[in-house]
């Protein structure tokens, strides 16, 4: 059995992307490329709103929901993602180094 970084790796699959935008909504979310991202922005800021939104995710899959639904688009860059876990692990040595108050009991 081929494990997964084996196939991604085969030649002929899709290339995946670094940099992309999270679509997120009640019960479901969707990854997008920054154009469809934009234009997903340009529906909602449409006064008014049209009730639906379509559009294409990175898998090629065609999406329509309903505007009310959609929580927030999340930008998600390789930059970003680096800086997010620096700052995690910054984090976690930074607790381990405090010391335990509740052990001097």
């Amino acid at each position: 059995m081929e494990n997964t970084k084996e196939r991604f790796e085969r030649p002929g699959q899709p290339e995946l992307p670094v940099d992309y935008f999270l679509v997120a909504a009640h019960f479901e979310e969707w990854y997008v490329s920054r154009e469809m991202a934009q234009a997903i922005e340009a529906s909602l800021n449409q006064t008014p709103a049209p009730q639906w939104i379509m559009f294409v995710d990175l898998t090629g899959a065609r999406v329509r929901v309903r505007t009310r639904l959609i929580e927030y688009i999340y930008q998600c860059t390789a930059e970003q993602r680096a800086l997010a876990r620096a700052f995690h692990r910054a984090r976690r040595a930074e607790r381990k180094a405090e010391p335990d108050w509740d052990g001097d009991e």
